[in-house]
């Protein structure tokens, strides 16, 4: 079979904020059944929310459970309270289609709550409204690695990769979007890991996490940018004494081997939890990111290059966003090492080559293809990176970081628009080579083949690369300003 009739790309392109119906319908506890009834008839629904103390919502209802319970000679009169779902399943309002897809299915359930960033139901979706006719063998991907017993379940789900975004480039989707697919792949697959190791931890007497902790994914991975060659960028923060190290310690050696094995490897440069230099308290944290700003050069540069991507995939969320803003704000100041970070941006030149007159007139080959990383995405990265920590943006994405600059006055439209194509562009290109390698047995990377690209679009790319060259001067100006 096709892969293209596997692998519907819409759900990995819309998120539940574009289909969810607003404002949902709800009902107090001692409403009755027949009231729950004529109040989703009366708007043409087909399921009601039950409110709890406090403003809550407890609890689900659905036609379907109507007609089970009318069928079952239920009493009209009998109080929603005690018929209903509980606890009410739910997601965040950004969670991508095709996840929320996937545990709708294991669950055995039609409707899902919709959250927003506070926790709160500002909605709910059916399986009716996003299904219609799309492929559901698709959707299951997040939710296979989310439910997976062990690292050889990881690595079967991960398999199914390369044909969602041979599927999603045909469908024309943008590269950033195709990245945060195999992003959300990553975070899941961490998260997933994660839950093994602890409960690997507790099978051996180890018992359950001594502090509450967030698990975050660093780099690209935490960006949404992930390619087809993704390696371990992990961390950990708990809000502890220290003394809780040695356990964090051994989860975090356990989470990594899980992760070995389910296809994603050992960071060569050892960003891992597993790491003492990427654990650590929010007291730890601080004074570690005090300690790169003060050294300003090597490999602090490199750390901040990684740790500002950050997400988090398990655990407390609320220590993430503080540390978030705390490293940000401390960052934000420290003029002199955000200049440090624009001159390390110049080191990274695009690989185009120029001819006597000055023209563009090719790239930079080495063993017949170019490097679109060193010389492409990182300086494009980096950019938006040091200008979003000047002026405080806490984006994580480097799309997204580039929009709430140009909104801010940072960037003008015509310079976020031209970083954020050159993006676009070299990804994609970046995507377009892993696919065909994958094809030929080769080993992903970000170096491309030039000539499998046709003319039109060798030229577009050098184009795009050549933006690169003007990054210093623009963000020394930004950053300065």
């Amino acid at each position: 079979m096709d892969e293209r009739t596997r692998f519907d790309s819409y759900p990995y392109r819309n998120r539940l904020s574009d289909v969810v119906a607003w404002e949902p319908l709800d009902i107090g506890p001692e409403a009755s059944l027949a009231e729950a009834a004529a109040a989703m008839s009366a708007r043409d629904v087909g399921s009601i929310l039950v409110r709890g103390s406090g403003g809550c919502h407890e609890g689900i209802l659905t036609e379907r459970d109507i007609m089970r319970l009318v069928a079952a000679g239920k009493s009209p009169g009998i109080p929603v309270s005690e018929v209903m779902s509980s606890p009410v399943q739910a997601l965040p309002a950004d969670t991508l289609i095709y996840k929320a897809m996937g545990r709708m299915e294991r669950l055995g359930i039609r409707h899902l709550a919709v959250t927003d960033a506070e926790g709160r139901i500002i909605g709910v979706v059916s399986l009716r409204t996003i299904l219609k006719t799309r492929n559901t063998a698709a959707f299951a991907l997040g939710d296979a690695i989310e439910s997976a017993p062990d690292a050889a379940a990881i690595a079967a789900a991960r398999t199914r990769l390369p044909a969602l975004v041979r599927a999603l480039l045909h469908d024309a989707t943008r590269a950033t979007t195709v990245a945060g697919a195999i992003s959300a792949a990553m975070r899941d697959s961490t998260e997933r890991a994660g839950l093994l190791a602890e409960a690997s931890m507790e099978r051996d007497g180890l018992g359950k996490a001594p502090a509450p902790y967030a698990l975050l994914v660093l780099g690209s991975g935490g960006r949404g940018e992930s390619l087809l060659s993704p390696d371990q960028d992990n961390a950990v923060i708990f809000d502890g004494s220290g003394e809780e190290d040695a356990w964090f310690a051994e989860w975090g050696k356990r989470l990594a081997d899980i992760l070995n094995e389910a296809g994603v490897p050992y960071c060569n440069g050892g960003v891992m939890a597993s790491n003492s230099l990427w654990r650590g308290t929010p007291a730890d944290w601080r004074e570690r990111v005090a300690g790169w700003v003060r050294s300003g050069r090597g490999e602090s540069i490199m750390n901040v290059d990684i740790f500002f991507d950050f997400a988090p995939v398990l655990g407390d969320a609320a220590l993430a966003a503080a540390l978030r803003h705390d490293a940000v704000e401390a960052v934000s100041r420290q003029t002199v090492f955000l200049g440090n970070l624009v001159q390390h941006i110049g080191g990274f030149r695009p690989p185009l080559a120029w001819d006597a007159f000055g023209l563009l007139s090719g790239f930079q080959l080495k063993d017949g293809r170019v490097d679109l990383k060193i010389g492409g995405t990182l300086p494009l990265v980096a950019a938006a990176r040091v200008l979003a920590l000047r002026h405080g943006v806490e984006a994580v994405s480097t799309i997204g970081r580039l929009n709430q600059l140009r909104e801010k006055g940072v960037l003008s439209p015509g310079d976020a628009a031209a970083a954020s194509e050159a993006l676009e562009a070299v990804m994609d290109a970046i995507l377009r080579q892993q696919l065909a390698d994958l094809e030929d047995g080769i080993a992903p990377s970000s170096k491309i083949d030039p000539s499998l690209l046709d003319r039109r679009t060798r030229r577009a790319l050098r184009n795009h690369l050549a933006v690169v060259d003007l990054l210093q001067p623009m963000v020394q100006g930004a950053v300065s300003g």
